[in-house]
């Protein structure tokens, strides 16, 4: 949580060698699973329509897995009739979405934007998920350097890593058009993207 934290909104000039993408946006920390990572799917759903509930603009969600549930389906949509930006990473498993769901960002909801990783030379990176339909875009993810507790640092890599990188950048988009909904900044999100390619794999 530290380490995506950090991505999202780390101050700057504070001798840290990182900063994050929006370092003025407010955040709150919603945590439903242990620091081993263990969770359940019910406490997803309260945390979801908690964030909703408190007016929370963007949604980081640097975790998943479990199958497919309709309850927490539908906690993502009601997100969205509060104008909720939901940024799902798309899974390490190297796996296309497209034919093995990953949940949450696989659910067909309109305010969820799913983000796979890429690597300093952007490419797919070895471990992201990928999917045409199903993944949205890609962002840096691989040994990026963030916050630890007790005033430290750490390279880490991931989807889980990436996807605060979109959340940032959602927020700071935001903060210069106040006035856009949900949708329409995914969408700008989606379409000034770099293209990049196709988001498969040439050897799958």
């Amino acid at each position: 949580g530290t380490h995506v934290a950090g991505s999202i909104a780390a101050g700057t000039n504070n001798g840290k060698l990182m900063a994050g993408v929006a370092w003025h946006a407010k955040m709150a920390g919603l945590k439903f699973l242990s620091d081993s990572g263990r969770g359940s799917t019910s406490g997803a759903i309260d945390a979801v329509a908690y964030s909703a509930a408190m007016g929370c603009k963007v949604s980081n969600n640097s975790w998943g897995g479990g199958g497919n549930s309709l309850a927490l389906k539908a906690a993502i949509e009601k997100a969205a009739k509060t104008g909720q930006l939901f940024c799902a990473s798309a899974g390490n498993s190297r796996k296309d979405n497209d034919r093995s769901p990953h949940y949450p960002s696989s659910y067909d909801c309109e305010n969820i934007i799913s983000v796979a990783a890429s690597d300093s030379s952007d490419r797919l990176a070895s471990f992201s998920c990928y999917g045409k339909n199903s993944v949205d875009l890609a962002a840096p993810g691989v040994r990026i350097l963030s916050l630890l507790p007790n005033n430290k640092t750490a390279s880490w890599s991931g989807t889980s890593m990436a996807t605060p990188f979109v959340s940032g950048v959602g927020a700071l988009v935001w903060s210069h058009f106040p006035d856009k909904t949900a949708s329409e900044i995914r969408f700008a999100l989606s379409v000034t993207a770099k293209d990049l390619g196709s988001p498969g794999r040439d050897e799958e």
